[in-house]
């Protein structure tokens, strides 16, 4: 539950972000629309799209990022867990045949 409570907090505050820094990007050309010449006004667009995209895209590769690093963090910890269980099972049969040997003596 508070790892769900996290992760929506989390979402709400980079919707939130986003929503402004696109706000904000779309803010100039809105003041500016009366002011510009029609060919000015295609550039500033052309510049706004480019804006929201790299931002959509910055926001898109801090999740990709973050995703990968846990996927690698997973990875890690599953050979651990992995080569731990492998050293339990030879110490356990090691033990084993010291007791054998020592029942035998």
């Amino acid at each position: 539950m508070k790892k769900t409570l996290k992760q929506i907090i989390s979402g709400v505050i980079i919707m939130g972000i986003t929503l402004a820094a696109g706000f904000g990007i779309s803010l100039l050309s809105f003041n500016l629309f009366k002011a510009l010449t029609p060919n000015q006004m295609k550039l500033l667009f052309t510049f706004d799209v480019f804006l929201l995209s790299a931002a959509a895209t910055a926001v898109w590769y801090f999740f990709d990022c973050k995703n990968a690093k846990n996927r690698r963090k997973k990875e890690f910890q599953k050979r651990r867990n992995s080569r731990i269980e492998k050293n339990q099972k030879q110490w356990q049969e090691l033990s084993e045949i010291i007791n054998l040997t020592n029942f035998a003596a």
